[in-house]
Order: C-alpha cells, then structure tokens, then sequence
C-alpha cells in the first residue's frame, strides 16, 4: 500500500485506485495512467486538460468529438462507455500537447498565449491560454539538450 502515485506507477504490476473506501479502477499502471476511467482517477495520477467536447459520431470502438479549437478529434471509445446525450470531457494529458515555435504545424492546432514557463532542467512546463477554453491548457515540453 502506498500514497504515491509515481511510486505505485514504478513498482506495480496492478494498481486500485480508491476514493473513500471505495476501488474507482484497478489495472496495470499504463492502462490506469493512459485510460482512466473517469475524471477523479485521471486528476489523481498526474495533471490532466480537460476540454468539453460533443459526440459527433459512436462508429464500433471509436468516437469522433467535436472539440473547442481542436475541431473533430477521433478517438477510442472507453471500456464503460455509455452514451449520456452528445456531451463528453476529452482528457489530454500535458506531455501530449506540444507548442509549435517558428511556424511548425500540427495535424490539430489551435492558437494559444503561453503565460507561464516555469524551467525544470529535463522539461518545461507551459501554461497556455486557449480563447474559450474555461481553464488554461498545461504542456510539459521536454528539453533538447544539443
């Protein structure tokens, strides 16, 4: 049993995650980190964005979202899935968005204003603001030494 969450990610083979008593998921710690099942469990191992989102369309194991700056987005459909209405919450963790400098481009981009850059030797940490995003995205960018 442990509290850390980096601890439990390097050393299990198996996690449950608990909230009050009670087991929100237990999976190998890539499944937990990589497909949480909900929101709770997502913001309990390492930061997370979260972006609104509408289902656009529900085709076998996948849905399509409609997203705020990022347009549609396809993506696989979660193991308890169970459609509520078309809205939904697209969950991206910060080391999977990147900032384009210099005018790079993405396959998804959406234009944004780093407000915070906070220098951590092996990464960086952004804050960015998205205009309508409710809160700022987070970006973890790791650093080329060379």
């Amino acid at each position: 049993v442990t509290h850390d969450q980096y601890e439990a990610l390097a050393m299990s083979d198996r996690i449950a995650v608990m909230f009050g008593g009670r087991i929100a998921q237990v999976a190998s710690p890539k499944e937990i980190y990589q497909r949480p099942v909900n929101r709770q469990v997502a913001d309990f191992l390492g930061g997370m964005n979260f972006v609104k989102a509408e289902i656009v369309e529900e085709n076998g194991a996948s849905l399509v979202l409609d997203t705020l700056g990022f347009g549609r987005v396809r993506t696989d459909k979660p193991k308890a899935f169970v459609r509520n209405g078309g809205a939904a919450t697209l969950g991206i963790r910060p080391e999977r968005l990147r900032v384009l400098w210099d005018n790079a481009s993405a396959k998804f981009e959406v234009a944004g204003k780093v407000v915070e850059r906070h220098y951590f030797g092996e990464i960086t940490h952004l804050i960015v603001e998205i205009p309508g995003l409710e809160k700022p995205l987070s970006v973890t960018e790791t650093n080329d030494f060379g």
